[in-house]
C-alpha cells in the first residue's frame, strides 16, 4: 500500500517536473526584475520622467536588453512591449493580436461595460463596428457632406479669430472638431455655448484624470479600496457618471422625437436598428450607444485637436517652413476663396508638413493594448494566449534605417520631384482590423483647418515670451505644453 502511494507521488512529481522544464524551454522576452506587488511600475515611471515620455522609456529598455520585445510587470499585469518595424508590422497585420484585454484600467475607461468600438472584441464587436462604419458612410462620412461640415466650422474659426491677436489655437479648433462630430452623431451643432464649454471641460478633466490615475489603478487595482481619493478612483467614477449622463440626456431627447425610418444622424439610425433591426440580442442597446458616443468623442476630439496643436507649434517654431507654406497656399488657392478638400493633392508641402509633424509628435506614440487570442511566437519569443501587447509606434516612425536624422523636423523628406510621397510604412492611424475608423474625418479636418488658418494668418511668438518648445506633456496621449501664439491677419493681394 505504502509502495503504491510512493509510486503515485513520484510519478506526479516527474510529470510536474517534465511540464515545468518544457514550459521553461520556451523563450520569453527579456525584461527587468519585477518587484513584488508593484512589479516594474516604479522603474517605468522613473524612466518616463528621465527620458521625456513612456514611449521613450520603452525605447531605452529595448536598448538596454538589445531586444525589440520587452517584458514588464506593472502591478499584477504582465505586458509585452513591441518596438521596431518587423515586430510592429506583424502585430498590426495579424488577427491573433486583435483582441482587447479586460483589465481594471479598461473597465474604468469603459464604465464597466465590455461594449463600444474601441476597447471591445469578439462577435458583438465585429457586428457593432461593421454597423458603425456602414452608418457613418451613409451619413456622408468621406463624402462632400462631411467636407462641407468641416468647411462650415472653418468659417466659424476665422470669424472667431477676427483680426488675430494672442490666442490659444487649441481651444478654437477643439470647438470645430466637436461640432463636426456632434452634427454627424446628434444632427446639429451645439447651440448652447455653456453646454459646449461644459462638454469640453468634462472631456479635458476626464483625460487628465486618466493620465494621472489610470496607470496606478490599472497596475494596483486594490489601491482604490485603501485610498479612493488619493488614487483618483473617486474622481474617475464621478467623471464617468457625468459623461454618461450627458450622452444619456441626448439619447433621451432623440427617443422622444424618434420616428421609424428617421436617419438624420447616428443616434437616430442606432435607435432604428435597436427598435426595428437586429435589436438588443445583437448588441444594439442603450449602453452600447453610450459607449459608441464616448469612443467617437474620445478618439475623434482629443487626438485631432492635439494633432493640429502640434502642427501649428511646429510651424510657429520653424518660420522658414511657414514661409514656404504661405507661398504654396498663395500660389495654388490664393486668398480670396477658402481651401477645399480637392486642393489637398495640389498642396504637397502642406501634406508633407502634416505628415512630418505627426511622425515626430504622434498623439498616441504607444498604441494598444492588444490581447493575444492564442499561443504564438513573435520575433522568436513565446507569447502565451491572453498576453497584453503594447505597440511602440514611435520606434517605427523614427527608424534610423528609413529616416535620415529621424528626430529632426524635415518635411522635405516626404517631397520628391515637387510631389508628396506617401510613406506606406508610416503609422499614423494604426493598421489592420483595428485601424482607426475615423481616419478620413481626421485627415480631412487636419487638412482643411490647418490650411484655412495658415491661408489667413501668420503665426508668430508672443512678444516678451520665450518661444514655445516641443517638450511634451506625457500621459495616455501626449500633447504640447499649452502655448499662446500671436496671430497676424494676412492681407488680400489687392490691399
Amino acid at each position: 500500500m505504502i509502495s503504491s502511494v510512493l509510486l503515485v507521488i513520484v510519478s506526479v512529481l516527474l510529470i510536474v517536473n517534465f511540464t515545468w522544464r518544457k514550459r521553461n524551454k520556451k523563450k520569453l522576452p527579456p525584461g527587468p526584475f519585477a518587484w513584488p506587488f508593484i512589479g516594474n511600475l516604479h522603474l517605468l515611471r522613473q524612466l518616463s520622467r528621465d527620458f521625456g515620455g513612456q514611449h521613450l522609456a520603452f525605447l531605452e529598455l529595448s536598448r538596454r536588453y538589445n531586444s525589440d520585445l520587452i517584458s514588464l510587470k506593472l502591478g499584477r499585469n504582465r505586458i509585452t512591449v513591441v518596438s521596431g518595424d518587423k515586430g510592429i508590422q506583424y502585430v498590426l497585420k495579424n488577427g491573433e493580436f486583435d483582441g482587447r484585454p479586460w483589465d481594471e484600467f479598461i473597465k474604468l475607461r469603459n464604465m464597466g461595460l465590455r461594449k463600444g468600438i474601441t476597447m471591445s472584441d469578439g462577435p458583438e464587436w465585429k457586428e457593432i463596428r461593421g454597423w458603425f462604419v456602414r452608418t457613418f458612410r451613409e451619413l456622408g462620412f468621406g463624402k462632400s457632406h462631411m467636407f462641407h461640415l468641416i468647411r462650415d466650422e472653418l468659417v466659424e474659426i476665422l470669424e472667431n479669430l477676427g483680426e488675430g491677436g494672442v490666442r490659444y489655437l487649441k481651444s478654437v479648433t477643439m470647438n470645430a472638431v466637436i461640432n463636426v462630430l456632434w452634427r454627424l452623431t446628434a444632427g446639429k451643432r451645439f447651440s448652447d455655448e455653456k453646454k459646449l464649454k461644459y462638454f469640453i471641460d468634462l472631456m479635458d478633466r476626464r483625460a487628465k484624470a486618466f493620465s494621472m490615475g489610470g496607470g496606478i489603478l490599472s497596475s494596483i487595482p486594490w489601491i482604490r479600496y485603501i485610498a479612493p481619493e488619493a488614487s483618483g478612483y473617486n474622481l474617475l467614477m464621478t467623471l464617468n457618471k457625468e459623461l454618461k449622463s450627458f450622452f444619456t440626456d441626448t439619447i433621451e431627447d432623440h427617443k422622444k422625437n424618434f420616428k421609424p425610418g428617421k436617419d438624420n444622424d447616428l443616434i437616430d439610425m442606432f435607435l432604428q436598428e435597436m427598435y426595428f433591426g437586429k435589436g438588443p440580442s445583437a448588441g444594439f442597446t442603450e449602453d452600447q450607444l453610450v459607449l459608441i458616443l464616448m469612443d467617437i468623442f474620445i478618439a475623434g476630439t482629443l487626438t485631432t485637436t492635439t494633432t493640429l496643436d502640434f502642427i501649428f507649434l511646429n510651424v510657429l517654431i520653424h518660420q522658414d517652413v511657414q514661409r514656404k507654406l504661405h507661398e504654396e497656399i498663395d500660389s495654388i488657392i490664393g486668398r480670396e476663396k477658402l481651401p477645399e478638400i480637392n486642393d489637398r493633392q495640389s498642396l504637397p508641402y502642406l501634406e508633407a508638413v502634416c505628415a512630418e509633424s505627426q511622425r515626430l509628435c504622434l498623439v498616441t506614440p504607444t498604441i494598444g493594448p492588444r490581447r493575444v487570442l492564442r499561443d504564438t511566437e513573435l520575433l522568436g519569443y513565446y507569447i502565451p494566449k491572453n498576453s497584453t501587447i503594447l505597440i511602440n509606434v514611435y520606434s517605427s516612425n523614427t527608424c534610423k534605417i528609413r529616416y535620415k536624422d529621424p528626430t529632426s523636423f524635415n518635411p522635405e523628406r516626404f517631397i520628391e520631384n515637387g510631389l508628396y510621397q506617401h510613406d506606406e510604412t508610416l503609422i499614423l492611424f494604426g493598421q489592420g482590423k483595428r485601424r482607426c475608423p475615423g481616419e478620413i474625418l481626421a485627415k480631412s479636418a487636419i487638412f482643411l483647418l490647418s490650411s484655412g488658418v495658415l491661408q489667413n494668418f501668420e503665426l508668430h511668438p508672443v512678444p516678451g515670451q520665450e518661444l514655445p518648445s516641443l517638450k511634451i506633456v506625457p500621459g495616455l496621449t501626449i500633447s504640447p505644453k499649452p502655448y499662446e501664439v500671436l496671430l497676424k491677419r494676412r492681407k488680400q493681394f489687392n490691399e
